[in-house]
């Protein structure tokens, strides 16, 4: 499946490819970042991160282990549920 992810570099949107699908469970931070309980389309896995289209509409590398706020990382931060993995169970192994 592919979306439109809007660049801010470029105020332009481009077409990505999603690659899974996971719910943010943890506090809800910032006004364009993350919501408890709101399902986020992931459209890579770079060293050990997400690149997840968050509530801004653009593209941003979060942590696998424990998402958390990109401004203040000191933040308690929260845990991926995953909902759709459609490559191989790749980011399955690396939640586990």
């Amino acid at each position: 499946m592919k979306r439109q992810v809007y660049q801010s570099e470029t105020d332009n949107y481009i077409e990505m490819e999603v690659i899974a699908k996971v719910r943010y469970i943890g506090v809800s931070f910032g006004i364009d970042a993350l919501t408890d309980g709101k399902v986020y389309d992931v459209i890579a896995i770079e060293d050990n991160m997400l690149r997840v289209v968050d509530d801004s509409g653009e593209d941003y590398l979060y942590s696998i282990a424990q998402p958390a706020d990109l401004v203040e990382p000191e933040k308690l931060g929260g845990r991926w549920e995953i909902i759709e993995d459609t490559k191989e169970k790749e980011l399955e192994k690396l939640i586990k």
